[in-house]
Order: structure tokens, then C-alpha cells, then sequence
């Protein structure tokens, strides 16, 4: 267990990546623990990855969470279901002609290839759905992931990295195939969630670590739109973390969305928001009293 600060324990939190259902779901959860009385926003880190980078970007940046679903209203008017669904197929097809269980490094540089060779939204019109980033500070302790196209290798973006918060967010978002890969200092970037929906341990040693999984915790995905191609289960990954700390992870109940949900489709956003809502008032007390042990 880490030292603790000034007698307080130290808190990490740790958003994973889930497409525009995924934004709409941490969003309704986070503002019904700050109603219930748990803020989040005061960790010490906050990493996100994908849709946990724009949510955790908002929140470290002390913005309405709420313009996350700006951003998704714009992702609805720039793409429709039809382009999202043969996207959706696109990025599948790669993922399944990568190796991931044999090179996981190359199966990532094989998609990265993909991802550059694909037919997408312009780069700055993709950045431009990120509008409500532009111009706002790189919040301290606030850390976001995206993988390099050339290399396979993941970029933990932070405050050190001298790149523009809208930048670092988009290129953790960008699913490959579907969207462009976004430049960063010469080198091409997409969705930090391919191999990792969570990146938990990108956050730095805590007291606390709190999770907020888009996906079951016991699931890999399926791929597609924001479940990608996570080599491990989000549990099997948090696993060796809880030796060392206290953890609390939150999986969502999206029994109500209408299966198969494509986790890009926008059109989901508001009722995984919802559902987001009413799971505060089950999880609010675990996280509270972890946040505070």
C-alpha cells in the first residue's frame, strides 16, 4: 500500500474506453455520485482511454461533463449509421486478420497500417467534434492513451508531454478505420483502447484506484465500436492491483439497450446516460467509503 499524503490516502481514477455509449454512461454516473456526494474529480490522477479520455478530460479540467454529449451530438451529425456500421465491419475484418495471441505488438502495426490506408472523416473535421477541449489548459494530474500506428507501442499523454489536450483526447479516441489517425509531433496516433479498454496500470501507485468499465468486467469484446480487441479481460487486468491497493470497479448494467448495441452509435448515448444515472445510487456508498477509508 502506498504512503498515504498529509494523512489522507492518495486516489487514482481510472476511466475506460466504450465509444459514445461509453461517454454517455460514465458521464450519467459521475454526475450522480457528485449528487450523491462523491466527487471524483479531486484524485490525485485521472486516467482516461478513448471515450474515459474525453469523460476524464472534462472532469480533471473542472468543465460541465455534460459537454461530452455536445460532442457526441456532432459525432451524429458527421457520421451516419450506415458509414458506422461498414466502418464498424472494416475495423473488425483487421482485427481479425491481426495476430493478437501469438504478437500482439504486430497484430497492433498491422491495424495501424489499416488505419492509415482507410477511408475516413478528414483529420480536422474529426478534431473539430472535439471543440469543447480547444484552448483549455492541460489539467494537472490528468493523464490520456493512444497507441502509435509505426510502432504498436502506447503513448501515455500527460502534462509533460507538451500536446494540446484536444490532440492527446482525439487521438485516443480515433478507432481505427472509422476515424483518421490523429498527428502528434510527426507520428500518427489511434484509440489507446485497442489492447487495453481500461490502461489501468498507467495510473501511478495510490491508496485508492477507482475503475469505471465500459464493458464487463469479465468480457474481452467483441470489437467494434469502442469493445476493439482488448487481449485481456478487464478483471484479469486489475487483478494484480488490488494486491497492493484499494480497488473499486463499476461495470455497467445496459440490459435496457436493445442488443446487439454498436457502442459507436450516438443514438444510445442518452440512455446509457440514464442508466449511468440510476447506478450511482447502487454504487455511491462502495466508492464512497473506498475513496475515503
Amino acid at each position: 500500500m502506498t504512503s498515504r499524503r498529509n494523512g489522507s490516502p492518495t486516489r487514482a481514477l481510472v476511466l475506460g474506453g466504450g465509444g459514445a455509449v461509453g461517454v454517455g454512461w460514465q458521464t450519467g454516473l459521475l454526475m450522480g455520485l457528485h449528487e450523491a456526494g462523491v466527487d471524483l474529480a479531486g484524485a490525485e490522477a485521472i486516467v482516461g482511454t478513448s471515450a474515459g479520455a474525453l469523460v476524464g478530460a472534462l472532469l480533471a479540467s473542472g468543465r460541465e461533463l455534460t459537454d461530452a454529449l455536445t460532442s457526441l451530438a456532432a459525432l451524429g451529425q458527421s457520421i451516419d449509421l450506415d458509414s458506422l456500421a461498414a466502418g464498424d465491419e472494416a475495423f473488425l475484418s483487421a482485427v481479425r486478420q491481426a495476430s493478437f495471441e501469438t504478437d500482439p505488438r504486430q497484430a497492433l502495426r498491422a491495424i495501424g497500417r489499416a488505419a492509415k490506408k482507410a477511408s475516413t472523416p478528414a483529420e480536422d473535421v474529426y478534431l473539430g467534434l472535439f471543440g469543447t477541449l480547444d484552448g483549455i489548459a492541460w489539467p494537472a494530474g490528468f493523464r490520456c492513451t493512444a497507441i502509435d500506428t509505426d510502432t504498436g507501442d502506447l503513448a501515455v499523454w500527460d502534462q509533460r508531454s507538451a500536446v494540446p489536450l484536444l490532440h492527446a483526447v482525439a487521438s485516443s479516441c480515433a478507432a481505427p478505420v472509422l476515424f483518421p489517425t490523429v498527428t502528434i509531433k510527426g507520428r500518427r496516433y489511434m484509440d489507446g483502447g485497442i489492447l487495453s479498454h481500461l490502461n489501468a496500470t498507467a495510473a501511478p501507485p495510490t491508496d485508492v484506484l477507482v475503475v469505471l468499465s465500459c464493458h464487463p468486467l469479465g468480457s474481452q469484446g467483441a470489437g467494434g465500436g469502442g469493445a476493439l480487441a482488448a487481449s485481456v479481460t478487464p478483471d484479469a487486468e486489475l487483478a494484480p492491483l488490488r494486491q497492493t491497493r484499494r480497488l473499486v470497479a463499476v461495470e455497467p448494467d445496459f440490459s435496457d439497450i436493445e442488443a446487439p448495441a454498436n457502442m459507436m452509435d450516438p443514438n444510445h448515448a442518452l440512455q446509457a446516460f440514464q442508466i449511468g444515472r440510476r447506478q450511482a445510487a447502487d454504487e455511491a456508498a462502495a466508492i464512497q467509503a473506498a475513496w475515503n477509508f
